[in-house]
């Protein structure tokens, strides 16, 4: 389980297990055993940041045109915005019909793969059956499968009116640092970016291929076309 907490995973599954072992909870942030690494918000700025590659393969996100675009890797200067922060304009889709969450296998000769998603799907709900019943802060909790023969597909729905063409993803505790400066003027967040588009619409199908195991916190960083910012959190359980 503390395996889990290097590039921010397991925070609360772990400190949930260490808790019974009547141990201190392991700092999350970088991985560091330092049981006393973090003890306030001025240990969390000068934290290093968390490479989201330790965890995603591949992430790709539908446009407002219905084309997925395929997110590369890059050092973003535009993740610690100063704001102005609002609510997120995404929600989870109801599932229903074709907008049911799922995992697919792209090589279609990869039987036991295939039979193994298929299982998957029948045996799991990747995300909440009706999302709009519950509190925001638990809306975006899903589960996902872990494994590079698979792709977990997700469905989001933007609010009416707002679209974007600047959607970055990455640890949303990378939030909380002052960047990475090596070789910049400016902090820079690992993230993963998906190309310039109209991002918009209702059931848009997010993609990710995930390397590992573990509980995960991410984010959808957003920069609308009102010039707002926003994040759109994602609790993950990857089995």
């Amino acid at each position: 389980m503390k395996a889990e907490l290097r590039g921010g995973a397991g925070v609360r599954l772990s400190n949930m297990c260490e808790t019974c072992n009547n141990e201190k909870p392991t700092q999350p942030m970088n991985g560091n055993n330092n049981r006393n690494t973090i003890q306030s918000w001025f240990d969390l700025v000068v934290m290093p940041t968390m490479d989201p590659r330790s965890i995603i393969q591949t992430a790709s996100f539908e446009d407002s045109t219905g084309t997925m675009r395929a997110a590369t890797f890059l050092r973003s200067q535009n993740w610690l915005l100063p704001g102005p922060w609002i609510q997120s304009p995404l929600n989870v889709t109801t599932p229903a019909g074709i907008l049911i969450p799922n995992v697919t296998v792209p090589n279609a000769y990869d039987y036991a793969s295939i039979e193994d998603a298929n299982t998957w799907n029948t045996l799991h709900q990747m995300v909440a059956p009706i999302p709009n019943n519950l509190p925001f802060a638990v809306r975006q909790v899903m589960f996902l499968k872990a494994g590079t023969a698979f792709v977990n597909n997700i469905f989001l729905d933007w609010a009416v009116g707002v679209t974007s063409a600047s959607v970055q993803l990455s640890f949303r505790d990378n939030s909380m640092t002052s960047g990475d400066f090596q070789n910049s003027g400016a902090g820079t967040v690992p993230v993963f970016a998906f190309p310039a588009a109209t991002y918009g619409s209702t059931g848009r199908n997010f993609q990710v291929t995930l390397l590992r195991t573990g509980h995960f916190h991410v984010g959808l960083n957003i920069l609308d076309n009102s010039g707002n910012c926003s994040m759109f959190e994602m609790e993950w359980f990857v089995e």
